[in-house]
């Protein structure tokens, strides 16, 4: 098939072809809803500024929306000799509409037109994850405040060191996940400038309206500087698998407790018998695989950060096809990440506290510092008591474990753990969640229907998608 950059029959080496092509083209099979996305905003600002007829525009955009309608059929298929997703499409006008369909390419190259399609996808499988993140805080906020008293051993040093509960060992990852979400929105607001017109990293000499076309597309900024545009691939993407990385550092530690905790020799949580795998060999074994795989996906997402750092450096500012290898980490890291929420909120959905071996657990010696500091209520200094306690634990004294607990009342203590302060704080997370979608769905149904006229008010976002766009633009399994 013959290629954007082709200026005569001389033909690419077909070994070669297929070593710069063959992998790519299926990641580009992700970015065909998205691609057509750019096309269509390009084109309606290729008719403001008069290089397209209204005609011209008109054909064009049925072309478009007509990919859309094959892609939701699986009908719009990348093949070898294809060479990227932006060829395919240009080349499925041009056969259906001539010169019309040459022209939708004026003003712009490949550079920005990928650059587009991966922020656009970006935004989308970002925020399907800011959505899982706070449906993850929720269930540990629940789980939080089923078991807010429930007291079990609090950990240092992987030995028992003072008193918990398991309301404060679970409204830890809550405050966690939220801090997670601050780091998730910048990402997102670094991921939601357009760089649509910087072609090939220069500009062109020709009147774009690039505020019009990120509009269009619902982006909240230009991305002004054109050759910044493409320097910044690969650096923004870096940046949102830092995010994803601190959700998955968090999934990571809260993996490790699970397996710590449901172990037959600590046995403070068990889970539901669904969750259980078990051994080919062994007829007695459960094992929390689950936690084992989760704790895992760190390090995979920290390995495609580095190919990805590393991919991106030592690079000449501007346009390097380095790049697209960055394209399978990036697109691994949204997809593992995602799936990896899932997972998590499936296993504390799941995890049953055994109140028995909790209370158990809390043997004599973990009281020390309570002791400890119940002398230094009475005027002993506190090393003193610290000295006293330490030289003689044989002898501390088991507490009522109810009325210890409340005596920790300052803010974060075991009797003040500040759920309803998380619960408001992630009321407030999900208002602004529904906002920032609102507004990128609304731009896209705009921008597909060309009904201008809508308003943000009218347009049902979960049911007046045209071509059931929310499932292409929601979907997460491409």
């Amino acid at each position: 098939m013959k290629k954007l950059w082709q200026k005569n029959t001389q033909m690419l080496d077909t070994f070669i072809e297929t070593f710069e092509t063959k992998d790519d083209l299926l990641l580009d099979q992700k970015l065909i809803v998205y691609d057509v996305y750019g096309s269509l905003a390009h084109a309606k600002m290729l008719k403001k500024i008069g290089i397209l007829s209204a005609y011209e525009l008109k054909l064009l955009t049925e072309g478009l929306k007509e990919i859309l309608t094959l892609t939701e059929k699986n009908q719009f298929i990348l093949e070898a000799g294809d060479e990227d997703i932006h060829t395919k499409i240009e080349n499925f006008l041009i056969e259906k509409y001539g010169d019309i369909g040459k022209k939708i390419h004026t003003g712009r190259s490949r550079n920005d037109q990928v650059l587009t399609a991966l922020r656009l996808y970006s935004k989308d499988k970002l925020l399907a994850i800011w959505e899982d993140v706070m449906q993850l805080t929720e269930s540990f906020q629940h789980f939080a405040n089923k078991y807010e008293s429930m007291a079990m051993p609090g950990f240092t040093h992987m030995q028992k060191a003072m008193p918990s509960t398991v309301g404060m060992w679970a409204s830890a990852f809550t405050e966690a996940l939220l801090d997670d979400l601050t780091a998730l929105k910048t990402a997102y607001e670094l991921n939601d400038q357009s760089p649509l017109g910087s072609a090939a990293g220069y500009g062109v000499p020709l009147p774009l309206d690039r505020q019009y076309t990120a509009d269009l597309m619902g982006f909240a900024r230009v991305q002004i500087n054109p050759i910044y545009s493409q320097n910044s691939r690969g650096k923004i993407e870096t940046q949102i698998i830092a995010a994803l990385s601190a959700i998955l550092i968090d999934i990571n530690k809260f993996a490790t407790d699970v397996l710590f905790f449901t172990s037959s020799e600590i046995n403070y949580f068990s889970v539901s018998e669904n969750l259980y795998s078990g051994s080919s060999i062994m007829p007695q074994k459960k094992n929390v695989d689950v936690a084992e795989l989760l704790r895992s996906k760190l390090h995979l997402l920290l390995g495609h950060y580095t190919q990805i750092m590393s991919l991106s450096s030592n690079l000449i500012s501007g346009y390097n096809r380095d790049f697209q290898d960055s394209k399978k980490p990036f697109f691994e890291s949204l997809d593992l990440t995602h799936d990896s929420i899932k997972a998590t909120t499936l296993l504390i959905n799941n995890l049953i506290p055994n109140k028995t071996k909790l209370e158990s657990s809390l043997t004599s010696e973990i009281f020390a510092t309570h002791q400890a500091l119940e002398l230094v209520s009475k005027g002993m200094p506190f090393r003193s008591a610290y000295q006293k306690v330490g030289n003689d634990l044989q002898h501390v004294e088991q507490k009522n474990i109810p009325e210890l607990m409340l005596q920790s009342n300052h803010i974060g203590g075991t009797g003040n753990l500040m759920l309803e302060h998380f619960s408001k704080m992630l009321d407030t997370e999900k208002k602004h969640y529904q906002q920032v979608l609102k507004n990128f769905r609304t731009a896209v149904s705009v921008l597909v229907t060309e009904d201008i006229h809508k308003t943000t008010a009218s347009i049902d976002i979960k049911t007046n998608f045209p071509y059931n766009i929310q499932n292409l633009i929601l979907s997460r399994k491409n």
